[in-house]
Formats: structure tokens, sequence, C-alpha cells
């Protein structure tokens, strides 16, 4: 079979002049077709921005003709798909009698841009070596001050390294980590509001939880609760920590509402995101009431109940850095408007 190369309309542009999506949008598209191998018609109805049908609408009545016009000289049968780049960096697209062929292909159109340098694994390969160090740190200084005799600046040394103490190094770093989460959320949705995109309320939404997170993590506010709730409910054992109660309330509903927002990300964003919030939950939740229970039953003044909170602030650290992670992978890998 002979293939014929002949330089056409993108379709894409064919999409953005009726105003069905944008070359944002589009360009996002292509790449989560490089990472997931799926048709890009695919990729864009199940991301909610083209139904499907009207895609083969658009093939049928309106791209096919005018490439038809253009290649009468030569036998349907004859002409094949292809991609070809011009000295311009514009991709073309080539005919074919199969309208589910059809690749939406790269606009090189101007938009708002801004240039993001930072390495999604760099960074995280840096936030995971500064975590193991406070950690490290920290069980030293517990160890130190349970088990060694006293020296000089060894209470002092076990306090400004403890990761279950307010007001010190390691509390610093993970207000700090919040803190540049909220920001790459809050870039995020800038980015999607320029352009016009879905979902910016939700990428807004999460700025703001990240925000008040990292300002909780700084002064613990949630831990001024604690005594006021336990008397109030009469809560022990795993609640005895009673802040875990309307915590894991807010969770559920931060769950539920976010579950269509979720369901429309990247495969691997969403992958990841998951995974950062079970891990950063778990710790944050879920250890928190072992610890708890411990306290109550034994004592909070151990190596035992240190070990169980350096557990605990390490998932929460962990998690965050997965989600920096994410949320700097999604900025290069999906949004070439960032």
């Amino acid at each position: 079979m002979t293939s014929v190369n002949l330089k056409y309309k993108p379709l894409g542009a064919y999409l953005i002049e009726a105003g069905i999506v944008n070359s944002v949008q589009i360009d996002l598209a292509l790449n989560e077709q490089q990472l997931s191998q799926r048709r890009l018609g695919e990729i864009l109805s199940g991301w909610g921005w083209v139904e499907q049908q009207t895609i083969e609408y658009l093939i049928e009545k309106i791209v096919l003709p005018e490439q038809q016009t253009q290649n009468n000289k030569f036998d349907d049968s004859e002409i094949n798909l292809y991609r070809n780049g011009s000295e311009f960096g514009q991709e073309s697209l080539a005919i074919v009698p199969d309208a589910n062929a059809i690749s939406l292909l790269n606009l090189n159109t101007p938009f708002r841009k801004l240039e993001f340098i930072v390495s999604a694994r760099k960074a995280a390969r840096f936030l995971l070596t500064v975590v193991t160090v406070l950690v490290l740190l920290s069980l030293i200084g517990q160890f130190n001050h349970y088990f060694l005799p006293d020296y000089p600046f060894r209470e002092l040394f076990a306090q400004l390294t403890n990761v279950d103490e307010e007001v010190n190094f390691p509390t610093l770093y993970s207000a700090s980590a919040l803190l540049i989460s909220s920001a790459l959320l809050a870039i995020i949705a800038y980015a999607k509001k320029s352009n016009g995109e879905r979902y910016v309320q939700y990428w807004s939404a999460l700025s703001i939880i990240f925000m008040i997170l990292s300002l909780d993590e700084f002064l613990g506010l949630h831990e001024k609760v604690i005594v006021p709730l336990r008397h109030t409910l009469k809560a022990g054992g795993l609640f005895y920590y009673t802040w875990v109660i309307p915590g894991t309330i807010f969770v559920l509903i931060c769950l539920l509402s976010f579950m269509r927002f979720l369901a429309a990300l990247p495969v691997k964003t969403q992958r990841l995101i998951l995974i950062a919030g079970s891990v950063y939950i778990g710790g944050a939740l879920g250890v928190e009431m072992l610890d708890g229970y411990y306290a109550q039953m034994y004592s909070n003044d151990s190596m035992m109940y240190s070990i169980l909170t350096t557990i605990e602030e390490f998932m929460e650290m962990l998690g965050i850095v997965i989600l920096i992670y994410a949320l700097l992978s999604y900025i290069s890998s999906f949004m070439k408007g960032v």
C-alpha cells in the first residue's frame, strides 16, 4: 500500500475553533496518551472535555470531507495516517478512512506559561533525606533522654529534635512541607483558572486545606481541643486523643466531596495522591489512636511511646513527600501551561 504525505489542518484545530476544547487541553491529553497508551478521544471523553460522539461527528462531517477535497486525485484506500512536523514545529494530520484511528495532534498555540524547572524526583529524594535525618535525630535524642546519664544540652537536644514536640526543627520542617504543598496546589489552581479548565475549585480548596494544616502543625491547634472533647465525650482507649473523632469525620467528608475530582485525575497522579493520603492519614489518625491508647494504659513518658509517635510523624512526613512528588510530576507531565 502506498502512503501519501500531505499536510492537513490538525484535528485539534477544528475542536478549538468549535470552542469544544483549548490548546492546553489537547497538550494535556497528548501527554496522558504517551503515558497510558490510550486513544486521545478516550482520554478527552474520560476527562469529560469532549463527548466521543462529538469527535466522531466532527471527523465524519467536517474533517474527512475537507481532506477528501484536497486529496480527491488519490484513491482513498491508499491514504494512511501519519504525523508530519513542519519547520515551525506544527504537526499535521493525514486522513484515514477509519475515523476511530484519527489522533489529536499537538498545537503549538501560544498561551500563558510559567517555566517550572524543579525536578520532581530530585525534590522528593531531597525531602526524603531530610525526613530520614530528622527521624534519626529524634530517636537519638529520645534514647539519650531515657537511657544515658545527664550531660550538657542533653535535654535541649532532645527537645529540639523530638518529632512529637511543638516549635522545633521537625515541626518547622513539617509545617514548611505542608505550606509547599499548599503553594503547589495554588499554582495548579491558578493555571487551570487562567486556561478556563475544570475543577479549579477543588484545587483551590485543597490549597486552603493544606495551608490550614500547615498552621495547625506549627501551632498544635488540634491538641488544644483534646482535653475539652475528652471530658465532653467521656472518651478513652483508642479515642483518648479525642481530636481524632472530628478528624476522622473531616477526612470522610473530604473523601466523599473529592471523589469525582480524584476520578478525573490522570492515573499516575490519582494513584500517587491516594498513596500519599493513605500514608499521611494512617499516621495522623491510625497511629495517633495507638499513641492515645498506649498513653492512657501505660505512659506517654517512655521510649516505647516515643517510638510510636516517631512512627506517626514519619508517616505524616512521608505522605507529604509523596504528595509533593505527585504535584510536581503532575505539573511537569500534564500542565505545559505551568
